[in-house]
Parts: C-alpha cells; structure tokens; sequence
C-alpha cells in the first residue's frame, strides 16, 4: 500500500487528527452555535496578504477562502489585487480554517505541516488581522525512458519515492506513479520541497517466456514415460529489471534528488535488460521423496520489494503448475521478492509466504515453518460482556503499514481465517474509536502493551479486554506566557514503543489553542515543540529529552482535561 492511503485509514481509524482540529470551547463555534459568553453579532474580520514563501513579494490573482466549522454553506471566496491582500468581514465568531491556491503554487492551508494546519480563531480579543499567508512554488520532476536501443519505452510504471519523516519515522514511501507517454516521456509535478527517487518498471514489447510441461507418453509396449519439455526462445525470455534514476537496481545505489520550491528537475532513465529468472516452488508434500503431491492444487502470488513498506507487482511475471504441488513463476528480475503460495488439498486451503532473494534461478520449498496459522481470539469488556455492537479488530504492521481486518460476532469472537497474517510486529487497535484496547494477551503470539509480535508457522489467540469511554485533551501552546499558533503538539502515552495507537498529534491554531480528542484511558505527557515537525518522534530516546518539560495527565473515561503546555524548542 501507499503513505497517502494509510494517512487517510488513520483519520477513518480515529488515530490521527485532519488539518482542522476543534478547539476549545472558549473561542469554539460547535454546530453552528456562538461559544459561550460571545456575541453572536458578526463584526469581526480575518485579513492578511498571500506572499511568495521565496521571495517575500505579494502574489496577485491567488484564491483564498475560509469556511467555518460547523457552519453549512460558511465557505467565502476572494481573489488577491497587486499588493496580495485578502480581507473577510462580517464574520461571527467562530473556528476558520484558511485556504490559498495560485497557478505555480502548491494548494495549501495556512501554516500547513504534512495534513495539519493552523485554524484561525475569531472571537474579542483575539488576533485575526495581517496574517502573512506564504505559499510555495510548486516544482516538478520529468524525464524520459529509453531502451537498449534508444527507443522510447511506452507505457512504463514510473514511481516516485519520497525520502522524509513519516508518523514519526525516518522511512522512504511511494509518492505517486504514472506512466510514461508513446514518446517514453513522464512527468510529476506539483511536488513539494523534499528528497525523492525515481524507479521504473517496464516489460520489453519482444520478450517471450520459456515454457515448461511434464509431459506422459505411453509407448506401444504399453510402457509410460515423463518427461520435461522446454519451448521458447531464451534469448527472447529476457526482463528489465526494476531501474532506479541513474542507472541502479535497487534504492540504495539511487541518485537522491533533492527538490526545492519551484524547482523543475530531470531524470532520464534507460533501460537494459537481463535474462529471466525462473523459480521453481514445492509444497513440502511435492519435495518429499521428489514424488509430486496427489491432489493438491497451487497458486503463486509475487511482489517485488521496492523499499521496506513499499510493494509492486511484477509486470511480466507469470506462474504455471507444472505438476502437482509444483509451480514454476517466470519472468522475474534479480531482487528480493514476497512470495505467498496458496494451496488447496482435498478442500483445506492453506498459505505460505516466504521473502526471497533472487540472483539466479532457483528452487524453493515452502514448508509448514512457513505456513500462516490463523489468527483469531475474543475481544469483551472489562466486565466480562460483549460490546454492542460488536466491534471492530485490527492489526496494523509496523513495517509494512498493511492493514488486517476482522469484524466479532456477537460473543465478541473474531478470527481472521481468510487472510493471511506474515510474521512480523503489530499494533492492535479496534472500533469504534471510543472502545480502547485496555489489555491484550496471547497464545503463539508475544504481547507487549497494544502490540503483537507473530513469528508465523502457528496459529494465533487473542484476549483482548476493552474499556469503553475516550478522554478529550485541550489546551493552549505557550511561549515566554503569551499563546503561540502553528506549534507542533505531540500527547506522548506511557510506555510508547508498545501503545503506537495511542499517540495523538496536533498543530496549534492562532490563538495558541489546541484539541485531541478520542485519548483513551491511561498515562500521557503533553508536549508543545516549535520547528518539530522533522523530528523523528517515534524514534526511541528522540521524545524523551522533552518529556520533562511537558505536562503530565491522567485521562480516565469521558474526561474533558484542559491544559497548558510550555512550548519547547528543537533539540
């Protein structure tokens, strides 16, 4: 999967908050109704000037607007003159959130940090004039795929990997992916400063797999005979290889492209091809004795590996069961692959999954080690009853970020028998957003906090005991005791390395106001960090240096805390 999607089943899943927040009741406009004590008289105004994030000059023609939270058909628009300024008037007071788009520029709201932003508040006393409203120009990469012999190649997979901080994290991710056009050209734009790869995958228009068959033969003397049988051409069975800008086969031999505002860079790519690999996989079954596996139907399904968390099918890869238990897969390039083989015997299905190196042609054997046990087990309240309705069970990997969905009956029992679940760690996490995970154990599996560690080759079984109710934590940023907007605020559970789900973040609005709903029950510190946003804050040891200088809170069930936090700066 893409960081894009995950970002947006983390919003759908309660675990992050959208770039408008609701802040605290004192500045707040909730449904369409007035905060307390403020009056509902609308004499207020939000004004400011669109500039150039390079140069500081005014940016005529761009497009502001606001709409206001909770309000219906609030949205106002208004095109900036020469000298960049912008003025809404008439306003109630209320909860803004600020837009701007140009022609060259990245769409963006006000103070905008990856899918946060800073909310204008508007309300007596409170600052909403002169805003500076920088935007940057967007940049772009483009180029051009050529083959062995420069000729364009049509139609390409071009992906473009980013390089940067992602929930917390230093990773690579996928950004985009288009295709190349007749003339081999492509083209991403509209991208924002950062560092990115760029990888092609293409399949040569000539190529032609060699075709394995076991064929029987039963001569006139009645005698019976196998024999393998080969058909194609080999110089014909060839691949290109996954081919990362300039000329390297993987992410680490990549040339880094490092794109600021308004930049349009280039990176052609030409193509070489390398003969096919084949892999021949047998079930444990079919590999014992060398005798083929009676009855027993096979299916491959294959990924290359571009990055960790990152997977792409393979164009021109296909697979044949050439016996019983036996399956051969062509048409791969050298790298490292995600190898699931699904098998049925006498009506039982059963999954296997292994990661493999590729550098040459080679046969694999997966065995029951490699098997995919079943996960399943029973989620209830703390009291010992099911939840009504009955709910949701996830399991998110760490390193993957691919999702596993499970819906529990009306016992609370769950069971995720239809999909298979690799080795690796997870963080456990249910819905609806107001039921928490309060502890979870397990058999064939190791728990620690809200986290699953699975080894594979066995099955799973769950508790998983829920406490109903979420907190609300709101409160103010505040640097030198004045409010400060477009910090970054991070609620920091205890023990974070084993409760990833229970981390919330959040930016401050211009009056210094923030908002983190759904927390659920336990031990957080609260901290405000200025410039934060390229922290790696799930890094072990990177948050801790600011722990004490943060606020401490409890948060019990249907708790509303409200906060003050001392904002802190990079360290």
């Amino acid at each position: 999967m893409t960081l894009r999607a995950f970002l947006w089943l983390l919003v759908a899943a309660g675990w992050w908050q959208q770039p408008a927040s609701t802040p605290p009741a004192r500045a707040a406009v909730l449904a369409g109704g007035p905060a307390a004590g403020v009056s509902e008289q609308k004499s207020f105004r939000i004004s400011g000037t669109v500039v150039d994030a390079m140069n500081g000059q005014p940016l005529v023609h761009a497009q502001v607007s606001i709409s206001a939270q909770g309000v219906r058909d609030s949205g106002q628009l208004t095109v900036t003159e020469e000298d960049g300024r912008f003025v809404f008037e008439n306003l109630a007071p209320g909860h803004y959130a600020l837009y701007a788009r140009r022609r060259g520029y990245l769409q963006q709201f006000y103070k905008q940090h990856e899918q946060f932003s800073t909310a204008i508040i508007v309300g007596p006393e409170l600052h909403a004039e002169d805003l500076r409203f920088e935007m940057r120009p967007d940049a772009s990469i483009s180029g051009q795929v050529l083959d062995e012999m420069s000729e364009p190649v049509r139609n390409a997979q071009v992906m473009l990997l980013r390089r940067g901080v992602a929930l917390g994290r230093r990773a690579n991710w996928q950004e985009n992916t288009v295709q190349t056009d007749d003339l081999g050209h492509f083209r991403f734009g509209h991208l924002e400063p950062a560092t990115y790869f760029v990888g092609v995958s293409a399949s040569p228009w000539y190529a032609q797999r060699m075709a394995h068959q076991r064929v029987t033969q039963t001569d006139s003397s009645g005698q019976t005979t196998i024999r393998d049988v080969t058909n194609g051409e080999p110089e014909l069975d060839v691949v290109y290889p996954i081919t990362f800008y300039p000329n390297a086969p993987d992410i680490s031999g990549a040339a880094p492209i490092t794109v600021h505002s308004g930049d349009a860079e280039t990176a052609d790519l030409r193509l070489q091809p390398v003969p096919s690999l084949h892999m021949i996989v047998r079930t444990t079954a079919a590999a014992s004795s060398g005798e083929p596996a009676e009855n027993e139907n096979v299916w491959a399904q294959v990924t290359q590996v571009v990055v960790d968390g990152t997977q792409m099918w393979v164009p021109q890869a296909s697979n044949q069961q050439i016996a019983p238990g036996v399956i051969e897969i062509s048409g791969l390039p050298p790298g490292r692959f995600n190898l699931r083989l699904n098998s049925n015997k006498r009506g039982e299905s059963t999954w296997r999954l292994q990661d493999v190196q590729l550098a040459g042609d080679s046969e694999v054997t997966l065995n029951e080690v490699n098997a995919s046990g079943t996960v399943s087990g029973i989620a209830k309240l703390e009291g010992g009853a099911a939840l009504v309705p009955p709910p949701m069970i996830q399991l998110r990997a760490r390193e993957s970020e691919e999702l596993f969905r499970a819906q529990a009956d009306q016992r609370g029992e769950f069971s995720l028998k239809d999909q298979a679940v690799p080795p690796g760690t997870y963080d456990v996490v249910v819905q609806p957003a107001a039921v928490a995970v309060k502890s979870l154990s397990a058999t064939g599996a190791k728990a620690s906090g809200r986290s699953l560690e699975i080894t594979g080759g066995q099955d799973v079984r769950l508790k998983i005991v829920l406490s109903e109710g979420t907190g609300r934590v709101t409160g103010f940023a505040l640097k030198d005791g004045k409010p400060v907007d477009g910090v970054m605020i991070v609620l920091v559970p205890e023990v974070p390395e084993h409760n990833l789900v229970l981390f919330r973040r959040d930016q401050s609005d211009s009056d210094g106001s923030f908002a983190l709903p759904g927390v659920h029950p336990g031990k957080y510190t609260v901290v405000a960090i200025e410039n934060g946003w390229e922290l790696e804050w799930l890094t072990p040891g990177v948050l801790e240096k600011y722990l004490g200088g943060g606020e401490p809170i409890r948060v019990a069930a249907y708790a509303k805390i409200d906060v003050k936090v001392k904002v802190q700066p990079p360290q």
